[in-house]
C-alpha cells in the first residue's frame, strides 16, 4: 500500500460521500467547510489537523487509523465512534479541542479526557463510557439523551448541563458540580420515589 502524505495543507469546499480513504497521513492539515459523508479510513492519520465549519457523519475508521491532537472548530459530527480513532501510546491525545461544535450518536469509549473542556458545545443521544472525566469541564453544555455509564466524573464540573443520563452506581462522582433541579435525575436509576 502506498501512503499518502500531506503536510500544512488547506483544503477547501470538499464534499465527499461513500468513499474509502487507505493510507493517507495529514499533519497540521486544515479543513474548511468541508462535508465526509459514509466515509471509511483504513490505515489513516491526522495529526495537528484542524476542522473547520465541517460537516462529519457516519465515519467508520479501521486498521489503524487515529487522530492526535485535533481539533474541531464549530463542526458537526453526527454518528462518530471516537475510540475507534485512539492513537497509539498512552500520552498522546486524540482530541485536541472541540469548539462550538454539535455532536449527535457519537460514543467515547475508554478514553481518557481528563480536565478536557466541552463547555460551548452540543453533545445529543451519544455514550460516554468507562472514560476518565475526571476535572472535565461540561458546564451549560447541552447534553440532550447523552449517558455516562462507568465513567469518571470525580470533580467534573456539570452545571447548568441537562438531558443527560447517568447511571450512579456505575460511575465515580466524589466532588462532581451539579445543577439543582437537574441533580434530582441522578436518582432515577435507584428506583426510589421523590416526593416535592
Amino acid at each position: 500500500m502506498e501512503e499518502k502524505y500531506y503536510e500544512a495543507q488547506v483544503f477547501k469546499d470538499l464534499k465527499i460521500s461513500d468513499e474509502i480513504f487507505e493510507g493517507y497521513k495529514f499533519t497540521d492539515c486544515e479543513f474548511e467547510n468541508c462535508v465526509f459523508e459514509s466515509c471509511r479510513l483504513l490505515s489513516c492519520s491526522f495529526s495537528g489537523c484542524s476542522f473547520i465549519k465541517c460537516t462529519v457523519m457516519s465515519l467508520e475508521a479501521e486498521a489503524h487509523s487515529r487522530i492526535q491532537y485535533v481539533e474541531f472548530d464549530r463542526c458537526n459530527l453526527i454518528g462518530v465512534h471516537w475510540e475507534e480513532l485512539m492513537p497509539d501510546g498512552a500520552f498522546a491525545e486524540p482530541i485536541k479541542g472541540f469548539y462550538g461544535c454539535r455532536l449527535k450518536y457519537n460514543t467515547f469509549s475508554e478514553m481518557n479526557l481528563k480536565k478536557f473542556d466541552f463547555t460551548g458545545n452540543e453533545i445529543s443521544d451519544s455514550m460516554f463510557a468507562d472514560c476518565r472525566l475526571q476535572e472535565s469541564r461540561m458546564k451549560g453544555c447541552k447534553l440532550e439523551g447523552t449517558e455516562f455509564f462507568k465513567c469518571d466524573l470525580r470533580k467534573a464540573d456539570l452545571r447548568g448541563t441537562a438531558g443527560y443520563q447517568m447511571d450512579i452506581r456505575s460511575c465515580k462522582l466524589n466532588g462532581a458540580r451539579f445543577s439543582f433541579p437537574e441533580v434530582v435525575n441522578l436518582l432515577n436509576g435507584l428506583e426510589i420515589e421523590i416526593e416535592y
